[in-house]
């Protein structure tokens, strides 16, 4: 079996959890590391044992044997590494999300496009085994048509501070940190419709004002959105996220079809429990169906696997870049609203 040869661009926190992941599979080795901190992609390759490290990626993509890199930079600086390791002739898996911009993740898709080389955002709850069995159950008809969905990811007192709240580095906030995998999850399950419209709503007063954290009094950017989303198809979203709220939940994912309703909890994902439940008539009788799902997976280990096989079969990207860019269209465009007091834009999607 081939190695697939990784180098690393980015040698953070999150960095550590696919450094992790990789050591644990076969046929995988993380070769090389970069980072412009220099402490910290020496510390990281002295724990993970990586042979080479720089402080300038470029010079890393020179390496003629990487087939691939892990982008793990901070959410504002995805775009960068990333157009620059696909046009190097590298396969790239980034953490999510795509970018802050979405002019910055159209040029990352649009590079992916160009080089024909597998661009794969680090979705990780794709691979759980609550959304895997709902894509089978909405994927054999069972809802029917999905005509309308909510979806929430929230945090009563979860703002994580450091280069999260900083404009520079992060670009965006909740949205963009947990709500990403709200939105991506509703998009996934209802087959990626295209989104026309967007109004919404953002902001940070919380974060400002708090009473527990006086760090957090310096963030830059959005602890709270929501957007009413309208797609070409004629189906209605609901998107909530939030870091902090005086609230116990902003209320669950669900998914409603004309034949049957659906509702899935899990990770960032919320709803009043974990796991997935069908809603639906027979015979007259309305009927609850709570659908076992197994047992849980390590999903840094089941997606960096995802993405090494990719690599090394020639398979497409196991998660359509273009679908992922939905999520920037989408969040642009509550971020474009609230900015415009609300008001609905018109949002349109990137073709290549």
């Amino acid at each position: 079996m081939k190695t697939v040869k990784l180098g690393l661009i980015g040698a953070g926190g999150i960095a550590q959890a696919h450094c992790r992941a990789i050591a644990d599979i076969d046929g995988a080795e993380i070769i090389a590391a970069a980072d412009v901190v220099k402490e910290n992609v020496e510390r990281t390759a002295n724990r993970w044992g990586i042979s080479k490290t720089f402080t300038d990626y470029n010079a890393m993509l020179k390496m003629a044997e990487l087939d691939g890199v892990l982008v793990c930079t901070p959410t504002a600086v995805h775009g960068p590494p990333t157009v620059a390791a696909l046009k190097a002739g590298k396969h790239v898996l980034c953490e999510k999300p795509m970018e802050a911009t979405l002019k910055a993740a159209t040029e990352m898709v649009r590079a992916a496009h160009e080089t024909g080389k597998i661009l794969m955002v680090a979705l990780k709850l794709r691979y759980s085994p609550q959304v895997v069995k709902a894509k089978a159950i909405v994927d054999a008809g069972v809802l029917g048509d999905i005509y309308y969905a909510e979806t929430v990811a929230d945090r009563r007192r979860g703002n994580p501070g450091g280069s999260f709240i900083r404009k520079a580095t992060a670009g965006l906030g909740a949205s963009a940190d947990i709500g990403v995998y709200a939105l991506d999850t509703a998009l996934y399950l209802m087959g990626h419709p295209k989104p026309v419209a967007v109004s919404g709503i953002t902001s940070n007063y919380l974060s400002l004002h708090n009473t527990w954290n006086p760090a957090l009094k310096e963030t830059e950017v959005e602890d709270f959105g929501a957007g009413w989303v309208v797609f070409d198809n004629g189906a209605r979203l609901v998107f909530k996220t939030c870091w902090c709220m005086n609230m116990d939940s902003l209320g669950g994912t669900i998914f409603l079809g004309t034949k049957a309703g659906l509702r899935i909890g899990v990770g960032e994902v919320r709803g009043p429990q974990e796991g997935v439940t069908i809603y639906r008539d027979e015979f007259g009788e309305p009927i609850t169906i709570s659908v076992p799902t197994g047992g849980s997976v390590d999903l840094f280990k089941t997606e960096d696997t995802a993405f090494v096989d990719a690599v090394r079969e020639g398979k497409p990207s196991p998660i359509d870049p273009d679908g992922m860019l939905l999520t920037n269209v989408i969040i642009q465009g509550v971020i474009d609203s609230s900015e415009a007091g609300g008001r609905e834009v018109e949002v349109t999607v990137p073709t290549f």
